[in-house]
């Protein structure tokens, strides 16, 4: 199978696993390369990120994994990276270039979590839970979902300048993480034109950016029952040339290749032929099939 899983998250942040029975597992699946992308380091307390103690413990196995199989199975370091907006986080950028991008990673999957600030004051992650985007949705905007939504895809914009920009091969994370907390269309419409606007804003970013995004299959083990991003968004990046990889947002080894079979499925359905796997060069693409 010509398709490596490269955003997994063994226990060193919010995950669970050791390093080697992530590898173990993707290859007994017939994967073609397994990725680490913990949460990195930020400069502020987080309960689901590495601390810098943890990240550099994270670098020292890996490396260390990456020898014993080396000549064997492909293993690449990388780390799951935050846009933190200056106007939210005035030292995030400088921090992240000191301590997380001068570690010589291999790549990383760049993602949006940290929208704002919720009514205590301390940083909102958009993810956080199903009571705490209530909560921000009434209390921060008012009942203004659109606006929440708005502000969502405006950062992704500016994610994918600040993405192409990095010194290292990149690729966008469960783009549209803000439906997660959507089941049964609770919040919003996708099909309401001012939210296919501001995707289509976002799109067009990252295809200027000339950065990929992926194909995140966490949503099909949640109850919104959807990957990231979902068909229709998935169809659009395939008009407009955006290319993908597959990823499955493991927090346990044993999901390292977790609905995989679905996604190439549903590439295949848009008219995706390839999907990129990692080599020294860079991303590069193989054929889906």
């Amino acid at each position: 199978m010509l398709v490596g899983s490269y955003h997994n998250h063994p226990g060193y942040c919010d995950g669970s696993g050791t390093v080697e029975a992530y590898i173990a597992t993707a290859w007994e699946a017939g994967l073609a390369a397994v990725g680490f992308s913990s949460h990195a380091p930020v400069p502020f307390p987080c309960d689901w990120t590495m601390t810098v103690e943890r990240f550099q413990q994270y670098l020292t196995d890996v490396r260390a994994a990456q020898e014993r199989w080396s000549g064997r199975f492909p293993v690449w370091l990388g780390v799951e990276l935050d846009y933190l907006e200056p106007a939210l986080v005035p030292e995030g950028m400088a921090f992240q270039r000191a301590v997380v991008l001068s570690s010589g990673l291999d790549y990383a999957v760049v993602s949006l979590h940290f929208m704002g600030r919720d009514p205590a004051g301390q940083l909102w992650a958009v993810d956080e839970s199903a009571e705490a985007f209530a909560r921000q949705l009434e209390e921060v905007y008012r009942g203004e979902v659109r606006q929440l939504i708005e502000d969502y895809y405006g950062l992704l914009v500016r994610l994918a300048d600040w993405a192409a920009r990095l010194d290292l091969p990149v690729v966008i994370g469960h783009l549209d993480k803000v439906k997660q907390w959507n089941v049964g269309e609770r919040y919003f419409a996708e099909s309401a034109a001012w939210y296919r606007a501001a995707v289509e804003r976002a799109l067009l970013a990252i295809s200027r950016a000339g950065v990929p995004i992926e194909l995140n299959t966490s949503g099909l083990r949640r109850p919104i029952a959807a990957p990231y991003p979902g068909e229709w968004i998935l169809r659009r990046c395939r008009e407009l040339g955006i290319p993908v990889s597959i990823g499955a947002d493991a927090h346990r080894p044993e999901d390292v290749g977790a609905g995989f079979s679905e996604a190439r499925a549903l590439l295949g359905a848009v008219g995706y032929r390839e999907t990129l796997v990692l080599t020294e060069r860079g991303w590069e693409t193989a054929p889906l099939a």
